[in-house]
Parts: structure tokens; C-alpha cells; sequence
């Protein structure tokens, strides 16, 4: 659905940036959501014991979900023409989480994984967030600020 909306075809996916708003940025969505996946799940190996200790919920499958799909938005707050990424023309009003939100919502997913996917970036600065939301939230966080550091910003 993200694809589709987005104008993104299997030969074009490849194109879709992390972000437009650092120059000569070269990391891929693609890169940035394996990193974060990655990330995720190595992190969660090492520090789930810390939840379990203190008898926190705290799910591997939502965060690896949620770590795979948080940034589905992007593919609708970036769209490409005639080889051309720029931003869609709704972006300012649908941010990637809000509109990542709607499909997630759309294609029946889990509340658990709607709410990390709207939470995930500054959007979530004052919601509640579950552990697996801010699991995933800080560790994006971290590997975008990872990829554009030595960049200028636009």
C-alpha cells in the first residue's frame, strides 16, 4: 500500500532516502530500516533480561515488527517522478508516522505496532510510549543520527 501510494515500484524502491533534509545524504530507507531492524534485534538479545528482571512486558516480536515497519510512511512523505525523489506533495501535512500509522491501521495491523510506528519520531516526544515503542524509537534515534553525522543540514 506504502508503494503503491507512493509511486514506488520494485525497480524504483532502491532510491528511497533515509531523508532529504541533510545534503549529499546517501543512506538508503532501505539501509536505515535493515540498521535499525539489526540493531533491534541484536539489542533485545542483550538487554530483554533487564525487563524480564523488573517484570516489564516487553515483546521481540513487536519490536522486530515494529523495527521493520516503523518508517513505512517515508514511501508516502517521499515520492519519485521520472527518476526524481522529492518530497510528496502532502508531507508537511502527513509526516512519515502519522501516515505509516494510517496504512499500518489500514492493512489490519496491531495496535502495538500502530502506536510505535506514530510515536517513533519527534511526533512521540510528550505520548506515552510502550517499552517496545521507546525500544525501538531510541535505537532509529541513534542510527540516523549514526548516518547523517558529518552532513550539513538543510
Amino acid at each position: 500500500m506504502a508503494t503503491e501510494q507512493g509511486g514506488w515500484s520494485e525497480a524504483t524502491i532502491s532510491l528511497c532516502p533515509v531523508t532529504l533534509n541533510w545534503k549529499d545524504c546517501d543512506v538508503s530507507w532501505i539501509e536505515h530500516v535493515n540498521d535499525v531492524t539489526s540493531m533491534c534485534i541484536m539489542e533485545f538479545d542483550a538487554l530483554h533480561k533487564y525487563h524480564e528482571r523488573h517484570g516489564v512486558p516487553f515483546s521481540r516480536d513487536i519490536v522486530v515488527a515494529g523495527a521493520l515497519l516503523h518508517d513505512i510512511g517515508k514511501l508516502t512523505e517521499f515520492s519519485i517522478q521520472n527518476g526524481t525523489v522529492s518530497h510528496s506533495a502532502n508531507f508537511n501535512l502527513l509526516r512519515h508516522p502519522l501516515s505509516g500509522a494510517l496504512i499500518a491501521g489500514k492493512a489490519g495491523l496491531p495496535d502495538h505496532i500502530i502506536h510505535l510506528i506514530a510515536t517513533h519520531s519527534f511526533e512521540g516526544d510528550k505520548s506515552y510510549q510502550t517499552a517496545e515503542s521507546e525500544f525501538v524509537r531510541a535505537i532509529d534515534i541513534f542510527v540516523f543520527q549514526c548516518s547523517v553525522k558529518g552532513l550539513e543540514k538543510l
